[in-house]
């Protein structure tokens, strides 16, 4: 005979954090700073703000039409730049003339809003040595200040950046990003539209030098890296110092991902980034940019 679960057993529906996203942690601070940036395939729900889309969440009926199609992953860095790999936003730029990036809020009852916000031109890298640019390394800043829909800039934290030149062999990273784009977050029913960064662990398995000047220094990574995670952030999993961005991944000749994923450190990447500055009608965009690669000997 099936015995009606008593009241006791009853009551656990009421403590189960059905709608919880997790504790904080370092990876989910990291992952606040990581955005994705892509196209869409169909119109933009119109909001008041030129280049803003309305905000749209998983709720919402006909939110699918309006989800981003993931190209990449950018990091925030300082104020009013994002920082991406070059490959990214030629993919981007080629096909449509303008990209943007889906910044995200939680709101009660599991509901995650998502507003698009556009970008419409990248610098590329320039070799510091010959002060000439070189599209040779997958690097490139956009400049980027979300707006939600009345024009109001969104309040999205800069990552931490950490120093590069300390890591060797065998440190153990995580690495942060977007794998899959777009298809990732229509998998499955429960995830559809809960747009998030998704993270992987591995370690250090090699530093590799430049060989001439203009290449950079590589970091390679024992974990792997899907497609949508070029631009996603290398960091130290106890302090969430970023050491570097993901580049490329090594796959096999069917596709299949094997656990060797590159990434340019942030002693080329930070200054760079910091050295771009530029006025706008905030002021001016970037001069808070952390300043420790002075220090590299």
């Amino acid at each position: 005979m099936i015995r009606k679960p008593d009241r006791q057993y009853d009551d656990f529906a009421e403590i189960i954090p059905w709608a919880s996203m997790g504790q904080s942690s370092v990876a989910s601070e990291v992952g606040r700073s990581l955005l994705p940036i892509g196209i869409f395939d169909s119109n933009l729900p119109v909001s008041k703000y030129e280049g803003t889309s309305k905000e749209v969440s998983n709720k919402d009926a006909d939110f699918e039409k309006y989800i981003l199609n993931i190209v990449g992953t950018a990091i925030r860095t300082g104020t009013g730049k994002l920082v991406t790999c070059l490959h990214v936003v030629e993919a981007i730029i080629n096909k449509m003339s303008k990209g943007y990036a889906l910044v995200s809020r939680t709101l009660p009852g599991n509901t995650i809003a998502h507003t698009a916000c556009a970008f419409g031109s990248a610098l590329k890298y320039v070799r510091p040595r010959q002060k000439k640019g070189d599209a040779g390394v997958d690097l490139a800043v956009i400049p980027f200040v979300p707006r939600d829909r009345y024009g109001n800039v969104i309040d999205t934290p800069p990552i931490v950046w950490g120093d590069s030149t300390k890591l060797g062999v065998g440190a153990r990273v995580l690495v942060g990003g977007f794998p899959y784009g777009t298809d990732l977050f229509k998998i499955t029913q429960t995830n559809r539209g809960v747009v998030q960064p998704s993270f992987f662990d591995g370690i250090v398995s090699a530093i590799i030098p430049a060989q001439n000047e203009r290449e950079t220094r590589l970091i390679q990574m024992s974990t792997q890296a899907a497609g949508g995670m070029s631009g996603g952030a290398v960091f130290d999993p106890e302090t969430g110092s970023a050491y570097g961005m993901i580049t490329s991944s090594l796959q096999g000749l069917g596709g299949d991902l094997h656990p060797v994923t590159y990434a340019i450190p942030s002693e080329v990447i930070l200054p760079y980034s910091g050295a771009i500055n530029y006025d706008s009608e905030l002021g001016r965009m970037g001069d808070d940019d952390p300043m420790w690669f002075d220090e590299i000997e």
